[in-house]
């Protein structure tokens, strides 16, 4: 009779495993889908001037600045340079490539070398979202990025940048070397 509870206990634990399970998955979907209505809010009322807008259909849109129609489109693989800004969509800026922007925004590390990032498109160590960012760019173009959170630092966050944030990062696709 003392092995029953044990086996009641364990069935209940098992139980509500499965059921964090399930809300997890629920409330990842619920922080996503709130994420895209933050960004839609933010494309409304933002003073970004774009010459064109792109929802990937993931939840990353994209606001071309600068195009260039006759510049090198990226393919998985190619060697990219990237001058970057990355921000808050409150505007405070968390990390840069340009040297400039990070002593405007009191960030500049004198250690740092301010240069454009190298990223090789599909293979780099950076958020899912600069793949899908920088797949849908040209040589030469600028645009804004706007990540959900999932395809940037989720539910862990990093450094500054709190769990489940929308990230902007201003991209500015310097060169596309293919491999």
């Amino acid at each position: 009779m003392k092995k029953y509870p044990g086996y009641i206990l364990t069935a209940a634990l098992f139980v509500a495993l499965l059921s964090s399970c399930v809300s997890e998955d629920e409330s990842a979907e619920a922080i996503h889908q709130e994420n895209i209505k933050t960004i839609q809010a933010f494309v409304e009322g933002t003073d970004i001037q774009y010459s064109r807008k792109a929802d990937l259909g993931n939840g990353i849109v994209l606001l071309f600045t600068d195009e260039n129609e006759d510049g090198a489109a990226t393919e998985v693989g190619d060697s990219l340079m990237v001058n970057y800004t990355g921000y808050f969509l409150d505007g405070r800026v968390f990390d840069t490539s340009i040297e400039q922007v990070a002593r405007d925004e009191n960030l500049h590390n004198p250690a740092r070398e301010y240069d454009p990032f190298a990223v090789v498109l599909g293979y780099s160590q950076v958020i899912p979202g600069w793949h899908f960012a920088l797949d849908q760019m040209k040589e030469g173009e600028k645009a804004t990025a706007l990540i959900p959170s999932a395809l940037a630092y989720g539910s862990r966050g990093q450094g500054p940048i709190r769990p489940n944030t929308v990230l902007a990062f201003d991209l500015d696709l310097v060169e596309v070397k293919k491999e």
